[in-house]
């Protein structure tokens, strides 16, 4: 018998491993640094019977999960871009080009309105989906604050950073602040565009927005903005509950 308690998603991003059963995501979700970190974790309890994994970090991050899996009798589903799935078309020609976090992202807002919609997801790279009537309309992608920062730092003389986020919003005194804020008004710039757009299309719609650094739009709440953590993992837990019909439900 399959259990929501049995089932392990896991997000595998550019920094960090996420990960958290099934019965669970909705109110707690994991950290760990490594995959071999993760596996200990996972020696200590009874073993999940399938793991859902969604991967945009290193390629020999998958070779692990399929060796651990294997070895531990556990089914893996590593979750792919497609073109069409829930009634989400993607417009990629060559959908593997596009990042398997995105994909679920937007699989993840789907569920959370009925109207046309951006999600944004704030991590590394932030990037930014549009999507109308079930279709993909296309995104952007840029980098993140933090890699902001480092294009800064690496490519300019005299600059120097507090990789922390600003509390608030303003402008800077010194140059460390000047950094910080300039950053968070470009990540700011892109939710203004992604109003725009929108409004250019519609007039009712919706925008979601996840990542790590989802709160430097917290702002955006106060305009109708949904706010959500782990909008990967919340895809995840779709294809989990589609994939797996005989699910049983722990609650």
């Amino acid at each position: 018998m399959v259990t929501e308690k049995s089932v392990l998603l896991v997000d595998a991003g550019n920094t960090q491993l996420k990960y958290v059963s099934l019965a669970q995501y909705k109110k707690h979700i994991f950290c760990a640094d490594s995959a071999a970190s993760l596996f200990n974790v996972l020696s200590e309890d009874p073993l999940p019977t399938h793991i859902f994994l969604c991967n945009v970090g290193k390629a020999l991050i998958e070779t692990h999960f399929i060796e651990f899996c294997q070895q531990s009798r556990i089914e893996l589903h590593i979750i792919r871009t497609e073109e069409c799935r829930f009634g989400l078309q993607n417009s990629y020609i060559n959908v593997s080009k596009m990042g398997s976090d995105r994909w679920l992202a937007m699989i993840a807002a789907q569920e959370m309105t009925t109207q046309p919609y951006a999600v944004i997801d704030i991590g590394t790279a932030l990037t930014c989906d549009f999507v109308e009537d079930g279709q993909h309309l296309g995104g952007w992608i840029v980098p993140g604050f933090a890699l902001m920062q480092k294009s800064l730092v690496e490519n300019t003389s005299k600059v120097s950073i507090d990789s922390r986020i600003p509390s608030d919003f303003g402008v800077g005194q010194d140059t460390e602040i000047c950094v910080a804020m300039g950053c968070q008004a470009a990540v700011r710039g892109v939710y203004l565009s992604a109003v725009d757009y929108l409004s250019s299309k519609q007039s009712s719609f919706s925008i979601i927005i996840g990542g790590g650094g989802k709160n430097m739009l917290a702002f955006a709440e106060s305009d109708g903005s949904i706010l959500v953590a782990n909008l990967v993992v919340h895809g995840l837990a779709r294809y989990a509950r589609s994939l797996l019909p005989a699910l049983v439900s722990d609650r």
